[in-house]
Protein backbone atom coordinates (compact mmCIF):
# COMPACT_ATOMS: atom_id res chain seq x y z
CA UNK A 1 0.00 0.00 0.00
CA UNK A 2 1.28 3.46 -0.65
CA UNK A 3 1.66 5.72 1.65
CA UNK A 4 -0.77 8.68 0.05
CA UNK A 5 -2.96 5.80 1.18
CA UNK A 6 -2.08 5.29 4.40
CA UNK A 7 -2.06 8.63 5.43
CA UNK A 8 0.32 10.69 7.66
CA UNK A 9 -0.95 9.92 11.34
CA UNK A 10 -1.74 6.67 10.78
CA UNK A 11 1.53 5.86 9.28
CA UNK A 12 2.73 7.34 12.78
CA UNK A 13 0.31 5.43 14.59
CA UNK A 14 1.78 2.28 12.69
CA UNK A 15 5.43 3.12 13.45
CA UNK A 16 4.32 3.37 17.49
CA UNK A 17 2.84 0.31 17.35
CA UNK A 18 5.88 -1.84 15.58
CA UNK A 19 7.99 -0.51 17.85
CA UNK A 20 6.17 -0.04 21.04
CA UNK A 21 8.65 -0.52 23.95
CA UNK A 22 9.12 0.93 27.57
CA UNK A 23 11.83 2.22 29.79
CA UNK A 24 11.55 3.28 33.38
CA UNK A 25 13.01 6.66 32.48
CA UNK A 26 10.11 7.35 29.77
CA UNK A 27 6.63 9.27 30.85
CA UNK A 28 5.84 9.65 27.25
CA UNK A 29 6.72 8.76 23.70
CA UNK A 30 5.45 8.86 20.19
CA UNK A 31 1.96 11.13 20.35
CA UNK A 32 2.36 14.61 21.87
CA UNK A 33 4.27 17.71 21.06
CA UNK A 34 7.24 16.21 22.76
CA UNK A 35 8.95 13.44 24.28
CA UNK A 36 8.79 13.48 28.37
CA UNK A 37 12.42 11.66 30.17
CA UNK A 38 12.40 11.27 33.92
CA UNK A 39 15.31 13.65 34.68
CA UNK A 40 15.30 13.21 38.73
CA UNK A 41 12.78 13.11 40.96
CA UNK A 42 10.69 16.20 39.98
CA UNK A 43 11.90 17.04 36.69
CA UNK A 44 11.93 16.07 33.57
CA UNK A 45 13.50 16.44 30.07
CA UNK A 46 11.84 17.23 27.25
CA UNK A 47 12.74 16.25 23.53
CA UNK A 48 11.06 17.35 20.01
CA UNK A 49 12.16 17.32 16.20
CA UNK A 50 11.13 18.46 13.40
CA UNK A 51 12.08 18.53 9.78
CA UNK A 52 11.63 21.57 7.48
CA UNK A 53 11.94 20.84 3.53
CA UNK A 54 12.55 22.98 0.76
CA UNK A 55 9.48 23.25 -1.45
CA UNK A 56 7.01 21.28 1.06
CA UNK A 57 7.84 23.65 4.31
CA UNK A 58 9.32 26.77 2.34
CA UNK A 59 10.77 28.42 -1.23
CA UNK A 60 14.07 29.91 -0.77
CA UNK A 61 12.01 32.93 -3.48
CA UNK A 62 9.66 33.74 -0.61
CA UNK A 63 11.79 34.28 2.49
CA UNK A 64 15.55 35.02 3.18
CA UNK A 65 18.57 32.34 4.95
CA UNK A 66 17.76 34.43 7.66
CA UNK A 67 14.46 34.24 8.28
CA UNK A 68 14.01 30.93 7.37
CA UNK A 69 16.87 29.56 10.08
CA UNK A 70 14.55 31.90 12.95
CA UNK A 71 11.93 29.85 11.50
CA UNK A 72 13.67 26.51 11.54
CA UNK A 73 14.41 27.15 15.18
CA UNK A 74 10.77 28.30 16.27
CA UNK A 75 9.02 25.20 14.84
CA UNK A 76 10.65 23.59 17.40
CA UNK A 77 10.25 26.19 20.38
CA UNK A 78 6.57 25.92 20.31
CA UNK A 79 6.74 22.25 20.83
CA UNK A 80 7.90 23.38 24.04
CA UNK A 81 5.95 25.92 24.64
CA UNK A 82 3.03 23.58 23.95
CA UNK A 83 4.21 20.83 26.84
CA UNK A 84 4.82 24.33 29.31
CA UNK A 85 8.92 23.71 29.15
CA UNK A 86 11.30 25.94 29.20
CA UNK A 87 14.18 25.42 25.92
CA UNK A 88 18.10 24.80 26.55
CA UNK A 89 19.86 23.57 23.71
CA UNK A 90 19.34 22.35 20.18
CA UNK A 91 21.06 20.08 17.59
CA UNK A 92 20.82 20.91 13.45
CA UNK A 93 21.20 18.28 10.99
CA UNK A 94 21.28 20.18 7.87
CA UNK A 95 21.50 18.64 4.10
CA UNK A 96 22.43 21.13 1.30
CA UNK A 97 23.52 20.94 -2.32
CA UNK A 98 26.92 21.66 -2.91
CA UNK A 99 26.29 24.61 -5.11
CA UNK A 100 24.61 26.79 -2.10
CA UNK A 101 27.02 29.76 -1.15
CA UNK A 102 28.94 29.85 1.71
CA UNK A 103 26.99 32.89 3.20
CA UNK A 104 23.34 31.46 3.01
CA UNK A 105 24.52 28.63 5.31
CA UNK A 106 26.29 31.17 7.69
CA UNK A 107 22.86 33.70 7.00
CA UNK A 108 20.83 30.29 8.60
CA UNK A 109 22.80 29.60 11.04
CA UNK A 110 22.73 33.29 12.20
CA UNK A 111 19.10 33.56 12.07
CA UNK A 112 18.82 30.12 14.21
CA UNK A 113 21.45 31.96 16.92
CA UNK A 114 19.09 34.91 17.24
CA UNK A 115 16.21 33.28 17.71
CA UNK A 116 17.97 30.72 20.20
CA UNK A 117 18.99 33.85 22.35
CA UNK A 118 15.91 35.46 22.94
CA UNK A 119 14.79 32.08 24.99
CA UNK A 120 18.63 31.63 26.15
CA UNK A 121 19.18 27.98 23.98
CA UNK A 122 22.29 27.17 22.67
CA UNK A 123 23.41 24.87 19.53
CA UNK A 124 25.84 22.14 20.83
CA UNK A 125 25.71 20.18 17.84
CA UNK A 126 24.41 18.42 14.66
CA UNK A 127 25.61 16.82 11.20
CA UNK A 128 26.01 18.15 8.07
CA UNK A 129 25.73 16.71 4.56
CA UNK A 130 25.25 17.01 0.83
CA UNK A 131 21.57 16.57 -0.90
CA UNK A 132 21.50 16.07 -4.50
CA UNK A 133 19.11 19.38 -4.92
CA UNK A 134 17.34 20.72 -2.07
CA UNK A 135 17.63 21.96 1.56
CA UNK A 136 17.01 20.12 4.33
CA UNK A 137 16.67 21.42 7.92
CA UNK A 138 16.41 19.14 10.77
CA UNK A 139 16.31 20.27 14.64
CA UNK A 140 16.06 18.39 17.92
CA UNK A 141 15.38 20.89 20.43
CA UNK A 142 15.41 20.02 24.61
CA UNK A 143 13.27 21.53 27.47
CA UNK A 144 13.12 20.91 30.99
CA UNK A 145 10.02 21.35 32.67
CA UNK A 146 8.85 19.84 36.11
CA UNK A 147 7.04 16.84 36.29
CA UNK A 148 3.72 17.99 37.83
CA UNK A 149 3.31 20.70 35.32
CA UNK A 150 4.04 19.37 31.82
CA UNK A 151 1.24 19.64 29.82
CA UNK A 152 -0.17 16.72 27.39
CA UNK A 153 -2.77 16.26 24.99
CA UNK A 154 -4.88 13.93 26.43
CA UNK A 155 -6.18 15.24 29.41
CA UNK A 156 -9.20 17.71 28.40
CA UNK A 157 -12.43 16.96 30.26
CA UNK A 158 -16.03 17.14 28.87
CA UNK A 159 -17.27 20.66 30.20
CA UNK A 160 -13.25 22.50 29.46
CA UNK A 161 -13.62 25.55 27.48
CA UNK A 162 -11.47 25.57 24.32
CA UNK A 163 -9.22 28.64 24.03
CA UNK A 164 -6.52 29.93 21.13
CA UNK A 165 -3.39 32.03 21.26
CA UNK A 166 -3.15 35.20 18.75
CA UNK A 167 -4.80 35.54 16.02
CA UNK A 168 -4.87 31.76 14.15
CA UNK A 169 -5.01 32.40 10.06
CA UNK A 170 -2.79 34.83 9.75
CA UNK A 171 0.50 32.78 8.50
CA UNK A 172 -2.17 31.09 5.87
CA UNK A 173 -3.00 34.24 4.63
CA UNK A 174 0.84 35.43 4.31
CA UNK A 175 1.58 32.31 2.44
CA UNK A 176 -1.11 33.14 0.12
CA UNK A 177 -0.16 36.16 -0.02
CA UNK A 178 3.64 35.44 -1.34
CA UNK A 179 2.01 32.46 -3.53
CA UNK A 180 0.35 35.55 -5.39
CA UNK A 181 3.61 37.92 -5.39
CA UNK A 182 6.46 37.20 -3.06
CA UNK A 183 8.00 40.87 -3.33
CA UNK A 184 4.97 43.15 -2.93
CA UNK A 185 3.19 41.75 -0.08
CA UNK A 186 6.70 40.96 2.48
CA UNK A 187 5.82 44.06 4.52
CA UNK A 188 2.17 42.79 5.48
CA UNK A 189 1.96 41.84 8.68
CA UNK A 190 0.44 38.53 7.76
CA UNK A 191 3.46 37.56 5.70
CA UNK A 192 5.80 38.45 8.93
CA UNK A 193 3.13 36.50 11.00
CA UNK A 194 5.03 33.37 8.44
CA UNK A 195 7.67 34.12 8.08
CA UNK A 196 8.72 34.62 11.70
CA UNK A 197 6.70 33.16 14.02
CA UNK A 198 7.03 34.17 18.18
CA UNK A 199 6.73 30.80 19.83
CA UNK A 200 4.53 30.69 23.23
CA UNK A 201 6.88 30.06 25.49
CA UNK A 202 6.30 32.00 28.58
CA UNK A 203 2.84 31.89 28.13
CA UNK A 204 2.99 28.38 28.20
CA UNK A 205 5.19 28.24 30.80
CA UNK A 206 2.92 30.24 32.44
CA UNK A 207 -0.37 28.39 31.79
CA UNK A 208 1.18 24.94 33.06
CA UNK A 209 2.63 26.27 36.38
CA UNK A 210 -0.38 27.69 37.30
CA UNK A 211 -2.47 24.87 36.02
CA UNK A 212 -4.49 26.35 33.82
CA UNK A 213 -4.62 24.41 31.10
CA UNK A 214 -5.68 20.78 31.29
CA UNK A 215 -4.29 19.93 27.67
CA UNK A 216 -2.80 21.76 25.06
CA UNK A 217 -1.17 21.48 21.90
CA UNK A 218 0.78 24.30 19.30
CA UNK A 219 -1.06 25.22 16.06
CA UNK A 220 0.79 23.68 13.13
CA UNK A 221 -1.23 21.66 10.87
CA UNK A 222 -4.26 24.16 11.42
CA UNK A 223 -6.76 24.97 14.11
CA UNK A 224 -9.25 22.28 13.71
CA UNK A 225 -6.71 19.58 12.49
CA UNK A 226 -4.82 20.13 15.64
CA UNK A 227 -8.11 20.22 18.17
CA UNK A 228 -8.71 16.83 16.50
CA UNK A 229 -5.49 15.89 18.33
CA UNK A 230 -6.30 16.80 21.37
CA UNK A 231 -10.07 15.57 21.04
CA UNK A 232 -9.08 11.98 20.22
CA UNK A 233 -6.11 11.85 22.25
CA UNK A 234 -8.78 12.67 24.85
CA UNK A 235 -11.69 10.51 23.57
CA UNK A 236 -13.79 13.70 23.88
CA UNK A 237 -15.85 15.79 21.25
CA UNK A 238 -15.50 19.63 20.51
CA UNK A 239 -18.08 22.83 19.84
CA UNK A 240 -16.52 25.47 18.13
CA UNK A 241 -18.17 28.97 17.61
CA UNK A 242 -17.26 30.34 14.27
CA UNK A 243 -18.85 33.84 15.93
CA UNK A 244 -15.50 33.66 18.44
CA UNK A 245 -12.76 33.03 16.06
CA UNK A 246 -10.21 35.59 17.00
CA UNK A 247 -9.92 37.45 13.55
CA UNK A 248 -7.02 40.69 13.58
CA UNK A 249 -8.48 44.06 12.12
CA UNK A 250 -5.78 43.43 8.88
CA UNK A 251 -6.63 39.98 8.34
CA UNK A 252 -10.74 40.87 8.06
CA UNK A 253 -9.42 43.73 6.01
CA UNK A 254 -7.69 41.71 3.56
CA UNK A 255 -8.65 37.79 3.73
CA UNK A 256 -11.67 38.02 1.10
CA UNK A 257 -9.17 39.06 -1.58
CA UNK A 258 -6.96 35.80 -1.54
CA UNK A 259 -9.58 33.87 0.22
CA UNK A 260 -13.48 32.91 -0.91
CA UNK A 261 -13.82 32.28 3.15
CA UNK A 262 -13.22 34.81 5.57
CA UNK A 263 -12.58 31.92 8.46
CA UNK A 264 -11.07 29.15 6.42
CA UNK A 265 -7.46 29.91 6.59
CA UNK A 266 -8.28 30.87 10.44
CA UNK A 267 -9.45 27.05 11.09
CA UNK A 268 -7.79 24.80 8.54
CA UNK A 269 -4.04 26.95 7.75
CA UNK A 270 -1.30 26.07 9.45
CA UNK A 271 1.79 26.89 10.52
CA UNK A 272 0.53 29.76 13.58
CA UNK A 273 2.64 28.55 16.14
CA UNK A 274 -0.17 29.54 18.58
CA UNK A 275 -1.34 27.31 21.45
CA UNK A 276 -4.50 25.65 21.70
CA UNK A 277 -5.69 24.55 25.25
CA UNK A 278 -8.82 23.26 27.40
CA UNK A 279 -9.43 24.58 30.95
CA UNK A 280 -11.79 24.54 33.04
CA UNK A 281 -14.81 27.10 33.50
CA UNK A 282 -13.95 28.11 36.74
CA UNK A 283 -10.41 29.80 35.50
CA UNK A 284 -11.53 32.47 33.39
CA UNK A 285 -10.91 34.74 34.74
CA UNK A 286 -7.15 34.17 35.93
CA UNK A 287 -7.11 33.59 32.03
CA UNK A 288 -8.34 36.62 31.25
CA UNK A 289 -5.91 38.33 33.64
CA UNK A 290 -2.99 36.42 32.22
CA UNK A 291 -3.80 37.21 28.64
CA UNK A 292 -3.74 41.27 29.92
CA UNK A 293 -0.53 40.73 31.80
CA UNK A 294 1.25 39.40 28.82
CA UNK A 295 -0.11 41.44 26.39
CA UNK A 296 -1.48 38.56 24.29
CA UNK A 297 -4.89 37.48 23.02
CA UNK A 298 -6.06 34.66 24.39
CA UNK A 299 -9.99 34.31 23.07
CA UNK A 300 -12.53 31.31 24.83
CA UNK A 301 -14.14 29.58 20.85
CA UNK A 302 -15.71 26.63 21.90
CA UNK A 303 -16.10 24.03 24.75
CA UNK A 304 -15.37 20.05 25.06
CA UNK A 305 -18.52 17.95 24.78
CA UNK A 306 -19.24 14.31 24.27
CA UNK A 307 -16.95 11.93 22.56
CA UNK A 308 -20.10 10.96 20.38
CA UNK A 309 -19.67 14.61 18.85
CA UNK A 310 -16.83 14.84 17.02
CA UNK A 311 -15.67 18.24 16.44
CA UNK A 312 -18.47 20.33 15.31
CA UNK A 313 -17.92 23.88 14.25
CA UNK A 314 -21.33 25.92 14.83
CA UNK A 315 -22.33 29.01 12.88
CA UNK A 316 -25.10 31.41 12.85
CA UNK A 317 -28.09 29.93 15.20
CA UNK A 318 -25.29 27.16 16.37
CA UNK A 319 -25.92 25.25 12.58
CA UNK A 320 -23.47 23.08 12.38
CA UNK A 321 -20.96 23.90 9.19
CA UNK A 322 -18.96 21.36 6.90
CA UNK A 323 -15.64 20.81 8.22
CA UNK A 324 -14.15 20.59 4.82
CA UNK A 325 -10.28 20.34 3.96
CA UNK A 326 -8.92 19.19 7.90
CA UNK A 327 -6.03 20.71 7.66
CA UNK A 328 -2.13 20.11 6.35
CA UNK A 329 -1.20 16.17 5.97
CA UNK A 330 2.21 15.17 4.53
CA UNK A 331 0.25 12.16 2.84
Amino acid sequence: MRLKKVGEFPLIDIISKQTAASHPSVIKGIGDDAAVIAEGRDKCLLVTTDTLREEIHFKTSFTTPFLLGKKSLSVNLSDIAAMGGTPFCYFVSLSVPESLSLDFVKELYRGMHRKAKEFNTVLLGGDTVSSLKDIVISITLLGRAKKKSVVYRHRAKKGDLIYVTGYPGESALGLLMLKKDPNFFKRKSAVKKHLDPSPRIALGKALAEKKLANSMIDISDGLIADLEHITRQSKKGAHIYLSQIPLSNSYKKECLDFSKDMYHPALFGGEDYELLFTSEAKNKTKITNLSKRSGIPITCIGKITDPSEEIAILGNSNKKIKKGNIGFRHF
